[in-house]
């Protein structure tokens, strides 16, 4: 690293955890956001009382996860609601490389449904990482409720991929 101010960080370790460029976030406080009422706003469908998928919507849980290399990441065990807002927050994935019972958790924004031709079912696609690299996002500490600073680590893993997940994205956009 250069001494001046102004230089770029250089990433230490797994680019994707170590906070800086696209993967950078905020230090937020360690305890779940919580609704008006003072319960927590975002949990799993499975400890969300009044809370259901909509019958017209495909229902996620037990699709395959498949990062940028087309290789699958997890399946989706649950959906991660809002109750505030009453909206789908984060997918819960089982990653495939993971220990049993490992669960991450996969923001919706970084997620498209996608139904390969060749493999004639419907997954999840996500971009910004690799499907080996589900296994190393950050998890939270407890299995029914996600922090506010969790949540950014969890952002801040998927935008740190969108720029180091491969070697090829690094490098020079014009070659």
């Amino acid at each position: 690293l250069e001494p001046t101010s102004g230089t770029p960080y250089e990433p230490t370790g797994n680019p994707m955890l170590d906070g800086i460029g696209p993967g950078a976030y905020a230090e937020r406080a360690d305890v779940p956001d919580v609704t008006l009422e003072g319960e927590v706003k975002i949990v799993p469908l499975r400890a969300a009382e009044g809370f259901e998928l909509a019958k017209r919507d495909p229902n996620p849980i037990g699709m395959e996860v498949v990062g940028c290399d087309k290789e699958v990441g997890g399946t989706i065990t649950d959906v991660w609601v809002d109750k505030s807002e009453r909206m789908i927050r984060f997918y819960e994935v089982a990653p495939a490389d993971g220990a049993e019972g490992d669960r991450v958790l996969l923001p919706v924004n970084f997620a498209v449904f996608r139904r390969w031709r060749s493999r004639g079912n419907n997954q999840l696609y996500v971009h910004a990482i690799t499907g080996s690299q589900f296994a190393h996002v950050p998890q939270t500490k407890k299995p029914d409720e996600v922090t506010m600073l969790e949540e950014e680590k969890v952002f801040g893993y998927f935008g740190g991929g969108l720029l180091y997940a491969t070697p090829r994205r690094v490098g020079p956009a014009l070659l």
